[in-house]
This record gives C-alpha cells, sequence and structure tokens, in this order.
C-alpha cells in the first residue's frame, strides 16, 4: 500500500497542473505568458473544468503522498507529511472555489508549499545518496520561497505571471516526484539489506 501510494505521486502531482498549462496554449485570447492558470477556470471553456480536475487531483495526490509518510513512520516524517497535508488540501479548494474566492487556497495556506521539502530535508532516512536529496529539497524550498516572496511583493516581472508560475509548477510539484523516487529507492536500499538477504545472496550457485 505504502509502495502504491509513493509510485502515484511520482507522476499524478505534476501530470494533472500540466494538463491546463498545455491546454493554455491552445486557447484564444489568453495568455500564457501573463496570466495564471487560476485564470482559466475563470472562462466559458472546457478547461475551466479542467483546470479545477486537475487542481484536485493533484491536490489529492500530494494528500496520498502525506498518508504514505504516515505509513512509513508519523514520528520520523511528522512535519513533512502535516505540511504536504494542508498544502494538498489547499491545491483541492483552489479546484473547488474559483480565483477570487478567498477559499481559493483556502487564504493562502497554500504558502506551505515551501516547508515540504525543507522539512523532508530534515526527516529524511539517511541513505547512501541522503545529502544529494536533502541539498536539492534545500534548494527548492529556497526556490519556492522565493518565488512567493516576489508575488507578495509584486515584484514578479509584470506581463510574465504566466510564465514564472509554470516555471514553478515543475519545481513545486516536480519535487513529488523526486521525493517519492528517493524514498521508494530508500526502501528497496533497505530491503536489500536485511539481515538474511546477505547470507540468501552468498549461498546462491555459482556459475563458474
Amino acid at each position: 500500500m505504502n509502495r502504491f501510494l509513493l509510485k502515484q505521486s511520482l507522476i499524478l502531482p505534476l501530470g494533472a497542473m500540466l494538463v491546463p498549462m498545455l491546454m493554455g496554449f491552445t486557447i484564444s485570447g489568453y495568455s500564457s505568458l501573463s496570466q495564471q492558470l487560476s485564470e482559466l477556470e475563470l472562462l466559458h471553456h472546457p478547461a475551466a473544468q479542467a483546470t479545477r480536475i486537475a487542481a484536485i487531483v493533484c491536490g489529492a495526490s500530494i494528500i496520498l503522498f502525506s498518508l504514505a509518510l504516515m505509513q512509513r513512520g508519523l514520528r520520523q516524517y511528522l512535519f513533512t507529511s502535516f505540511s504536504a497535508l494542508i498544502f494538498g488540501a489547499s491545491m483541492v479548494s483552489n479546484g473547488i472555489f474559483v480565483m477570487g474566492s478567498p477559499l481559493h487556497g483556502l487564504y493562502g495556506i497554500g504558502f506551505f508549499v515551501v516547508l515540504v521539502p525543507a522539512f523532508f530535508a530534515a526527516e529524511f532516512t539517511p541513505t547512501a545518496h541522503s545529502t544529494t536529496v536533502r541539498t536539492i529539497s534545500m534548494a527548492i524550498a529556497v526556490y519556492n520561497l522565493l518565488y512567493i516572496w516576489l508575488m507578495i511583493t509584486r515584484l514578479d516581472p509584470m506581463g510574465f505571471h504566466g510564465l514564472t508560475q509554470r516555471i514553478s509548477i515543475f519545481f513545486w510539484f516536480g519535487w513529488y516526484s523526486f521525493a517519492s523516487y528517493a524514498l521508494l529507492h530508500s526502501t528497496n536500499a533497505a530491503s536489500a539489506t536485511e539481515p538474511g538477504t546477505a547470507h540468501s545472496l552468498s549461498t546462491q550457485p555459482r556459475l563458474s
């Protein structure tokens, strides 16, 4: 069950958000360069419903990722799983409530996107590649914070809001693919070093 929850988050968070991103390029009068994805929800176009569904699917996938961490050890991944749960819920609300409603993003609680990779870097189980995983996670956390700061201060370049958001989407949601892969890899590595594994391998008949 745990592996299934992680495998779905290899694809769904980023994959779901790519759908409205690609649809935006096909809509006349809509600019993927200057307009954000949430603005698609306000159009009288099939892309409006597709965008809302994509946000819900993405959020639900992140919530399942949170549950996977809880299954692996709530105490170990307490802060990562809690922050991922909150961010996932905010993404679901992005699909249920359209842009302009304070419930779109649950009053800005989606800012927890910054904390998820940061907490993961602190809580990730040491493995042979743990330093790389932690460094990348911390770098993405810094990028996420920088992007949010640019939005809040309105320093996000005028006329390029859509472009900067789309670039950030690859970091925001692509990280879940990266983290899920790291967790699955650590599980495989742990299984290979379980007591008795080395013995069973050493007793295999030689070919030469």
